[in-house]
Formats: C-alpha cells, structure tokens, sequence
C-alpha cells in the first residue's frame, strides 16, 4: 500500500511548490515463503498561479489520500 510519509507545501509570490516523500510496501505471503518488497521516493512539483494569492491566508489539509490546497486571492 502506497502512503505520503511527508509533504511540505510552500508559496513564494506566484509560485506554489509541493515537495514529499512517498513510501510503498508490498507484502506476499505463501505456504514457502514471505516476501516484503519496500520503495520510497521523493517528488517535487512547482507551478505558477495566474493570479496573486494572499500568502497569510493558505489552508493544505491531507485526508484519505488526497492532499487539498486552498488559496484565496487577494483584492
């Protein structure tokens, strides 16, 4: 099962970056043998807003898999 171990989200001016870490696991059992098989991986994703954002007012929220990030612009 794959999981987010970590995720940072960062804002500068105009561009959002979403940074983490990802880990897998798979686990096989049989009448012979265990087998465990484990992969991580890092991820980086940058983007520029169209519109300016008010950076004191940035909610991220991670639930069931789905990470959700609300940027409100300003006036």
């Amino acid at each position: 099962m794959a999981r987010l171990a970590t995720c940072e989200v960062s804002l500068d001016g105009r561009i959002l970056t979403i940074k983490g870490e990802k880990e897998h696991e798979k686990e096989e059992k049989d009448k012979n043998y265990l087998r465990v098989e484990r992969a991580r991986g890092f991820f980086s994703r940058t983007l520029e807003l169209p519109a300016e954002v008010d950076q004191k007012d940035v909610d991220a929220t991670y639930k069931k898999g789905i990470l959700k990030v609300v940027l409100k612009k300003t006036a």
